[in-house]
């Protein structure tokens, strides 16, 4: 009996260090994540001293704007293409990072480049995971399109099935993120882009890698309305540094089936 109860006190010891070795843990975590969201909004990291990573990233957010820098963005048709800022909710699933998934997989790695590549200024190893760190506690937010049982209203539903079938979405946006086939080629053009995750869509306008789209019914036209059986999978200059689409896939929406669509878009 008394090798039983000191046993048992042992297992509770063990029990209860464990405990406090986990707390201590996530105590470290959250004291990083907070002071990474700190240097996220810290304009010491710029050249300038004005700018920070909050400055284009609001809250990790995005500012809606398109910019042209000059070391991740590139020049096509003798023209400067801007790229429109995207949110970072979410952005520790949804690698690889940049339009062109140029900045890799590894959030520390493209943090430390931002910072030194674009913002001209320097970071020590333990500011750039603190940073990370933050980044990746970036949540996609609340839905509010969404039910909290999943369940989806009658346009919703009808929207799903247009995604899966007729509007061939699911062919590039797939999986828990719905981002998916990376390298979208253009085909004279010769670029690829990455394929954007497609949750929280409702609130991340404008749409496209040159945030040409301004909003989901945008988007949508300019897959079912220029897209045709008789054209082929082809892109092309038209001089002026713009790509003009030819059509990519045969789809065919009516006006119904759009609504339908971007009814179910804002529930992703």
């Amino acid at each position: 009996m008394k090798h039983d109860k000191m046993r048992f006190v042992l297992i509770l010891s063990l029990i209860f260090s464990v405990m406090q070795s986990c707390e201590k843990e996530k105590i470290s975590e959250d004291a990083q994540i907070a002071y990474g969201r700190k240097l996220f909004n810290d304009t010491k990291f710029s050249g300038s001293g004005q700018l920070s990573c909050g400055t284009c990233h609001p809250q990790g957010d995005m500012d809606n704007k398109q910019w042209h820098l000059d070391l991740i963005h590139d020049s096509l048709g003798g023209v400067a293409v801007s790229y429109s800022t995207p949110t970072l909710f979410g952005v520790a699933e949804t690698a690889p990072y940049l339009w062109k998934g140029q900045g890799g997989s590894d959030l520390d790695t493209l943090t430390k480049t931002v910072i030194t590549g674009i913002m001209g200024g320097t970071a020590t190893d333990e500011e750039i995971k603190a940073i990370g760190a933050y980044m990746r506690f970036l949540d996609v937010p609340a839905n509010p399109f969404r039910n909290d049982d999943g369940s989806l209203t009658a346009e919703q539903a009808r929207g799903k099935i247009v995604f899966e079938n007729q509007g061939k979405c699911n062919i590039c946006h797939s999986g828990e993120t719905l981002s998916g086939k990376f390298s979208i080629q253009i085909k004279a053009a010769r670029p690829a882009f990455d394929v954007p995750s497609l949750r929280w869509v409702f609130a991340t306008a404008p749409y496209w890698h040159d945030g040409s789209a301004g909003s989901l019914r945008a988007v949508i036209n300019h897959y079912a309305d220029t897209i045709t059986t008789a054209q082929m999978t082809t892109w092309k200059w038209n001089g002026t540094g713009q790509v003009t689409p030819k059509p990519i896939f045969d789809i065919e929406l009516t006006e119904q089936e759009k609504n339908d669509l971007i009814e179910y878009l804002k529930t992703l």
